[in-house]
């Protein structure tokens, strides 16, 4: 291994320490979005992680903006996350209000600019060929990071696999879950099987019908969600 990439690798590592140490814990995935965010001159990031049934959920944030992002990709079905996931690698968009950022991902990039996000990168996590998450790193400022920052990111991306696959008792992928996250997503399948039943379609159907309900009455996915779990809502199949 070069020396600067050993070099690279011991500054994240300091970092992350560093970060840990604040709240007198052991390093953990969550510190690691925080780092990566950090090094990319973010001000802020979120963590989605590719589930083993093939869907797309955000588990983590770390600050509200970033949650509302992260939710909205989840709503809309698009953004840097899921294209990351879907097939892409490493996503640099460098001014949001481009009209390029605009056709790329029409419903997500308004949002984000009424929100002052001004550039975008969203980092794989991955193990070979296989996407385990993503960490989406929001700037307020346009243009590319530097090199080097880009280069720490993706450093910090292979160490939250190694604790993730590490038999330290560290969270891992898997356990790093924001409770508010956990509930919308628990609302939001519920919900799913019940338009399911309702509208006698399949769960993918479902899915999409309550997405599509969520968008036109410019509403949150999970909000939607919970009156139809509370049967404020119901989808007919004339609807």
């Amino acid at each position: 291994m070069r020396p600067q990439r050993l070099d690279r690798i011991a500054r994240i590592w300091e970092k992350l320490r560093s970060v840990a140490s604040e709240t007198d814990s052991v390093v953990t995935v969550e510190h690691v979005c925080v780092v990566c965010g950090d090094v990319l001159e973010a001000a802020g990031a979120g963590l989605t992680l590719a589930t083993h049934g093939g869907d797309v959920e955000p588990v983590f944030a770390t600050d509200e903006r970033s949650r509302e992002l992260e939710d909205l990709q989840f709503t809309f079905g698009e953004g840097p996350a899921l294209e990351v996931l879907h097939g892409g690698m490493l996503v640099v968009v460098t001014d949001v209000t481009s009209s390029e950022a605009t056709l790329r991902w029409p419903m997500f990039t308004p949002e984000a600019i009424d929100r002052g996000v001004k550039s975008i990168i969203a980092v794989p996590i991955q193990a070979g060929a296989i996407k385990m998450g993503v960490v989406d790193c929001y700037r307020e400022l346009a243009g590319f990071p530097s090199k080097e920052g880009q280069a720490e990111a993706l450093v910090c991306a292979e160490t939250a696999i190694a604790l993730a696959v590490a038999d330290t008792g560290r969270p891992g992928l898997a356990e790093l879950i924001d409770l508010e996250f956990t509930e919308h997503r628990a609302q939001v399948h519920q919900a799913t099987g019940i338009v399911s039943v309702q509208l006698d379609v399949g769960l993918p159907e479902a899915f999409a019908r309550l997405r599509a309900h969520a968008y036109a009455s410019d509403r949150k996915l999970n909000e939607v969600a919970r009156d139809v779990v509370l049967r404020r809502l119901t989808f007919r199949p004339d609807a």
